[in-house]
């Protein structure tokens, strides 16, 4: 009798070592299965996860395990673009002008008379304060000067007596002399074989040197640009060329 009662209480611990063995098994692999599912979402375990194992693992085996707060740092990144910007000059005009002075009262302010500075009396283009397509700088800009049209060794004649104060050689305009006289001054361009230098003394109808070439306009036909300052101000030469010259 006593071996009967012996044999149903093995079965019965037996039983129930199978089914508590049965749910660990059970307990693990589902555990796994969420792991897996975490790490293939991107999601980290989470602290609730973790207490519930240990409060298996505390009935199961009758110790008590405290776990402490884990707290899983997560990773930020961040990134910051610059934003590239680019400003495009844009051409701008010079401020060559000062119109504080009209035209007329810049022509009467001096006794200027001008004869032409070449035999031929073609002009190809007139003095414009407003602005003209220079095709060789592919720019719109004034025209402060006049342009007398002739062959390349062309005699260039002075068209008034005074003072050489410049000879130069400009990156826009060639090869330039500058000729005072009282408050004008007389600007010939695009000249070469320049004949006189500075601090020379010419007279009116001498020959300064023969036509060359304007760098600036080197599009347009052979010519020299003759430009006139009065008091330091750009005026139109033509407004000084007396119609019996």
């Amino acid at each position: 009798m006593s071996e009967n009662n012996s044999r149903k209480k093995k079965s019965r611990y037996e039983k129930a070592g199978f089914y508590t063995a049965l749910s660990i098994c059970l307990i693990a692999v589902t555990m796994a299965v969420y792991s897996t599912y975490n790490t293939i979402s991107g999601k980290e375990p989470t602290e609730q996860s973790t207490t519930a194992a240990a409060e298996v693992n505390n009935r199961m085996t009758g110790v008590t395990e405290t776990v402490a707060p884990t707290t899983v740092p997560k990773l930020t990144e961040e990134m910051t673009i610059p934003t590239l910007s680019a400003t495009i000059p844009q051409y701008t005009e010079p401020d060559e002008q000062d119109t504080t002075k009209s035209a007329l009262q810049t022509m009467l302010s001096t006794d200027l008379t001008l004869g032409y500075p070449l035999n031929q009396k073609n002009i190809i283009r007139e003095y414009s304060e407003k602005t003209v397509y220079y095709k060789s700088l592919n720019v719109w800009k004034s025209h402060l000067g006049v342009d007398f049209a002739g062959e390349l060794g062309d005699e260039v004649t002075a068209m008034t007596g005074g003072a050489v104060i410049r000879v130069a050689d400009d990156k826009m305009y060639g090869k330039t002399v500058e000729i005072a006289t009282d408050n004008a001054v007389v600007i010939y361009s695009g000249l070469n074989g320049i004949t006189i230098k500075e601090g020379d003394s010419v007279e009116n109808g001498s020959k300064i040197g023969v036509m060359g070439a304007v760098p600036c306009e080197v599009h347009d036909k052979n010519h020299i640009h003759i430009a006139v300052k009065i008091d330091g101000q750009y005026a139109d030469p033509l407004s000084f060329i007396s119609n019996g010259e």
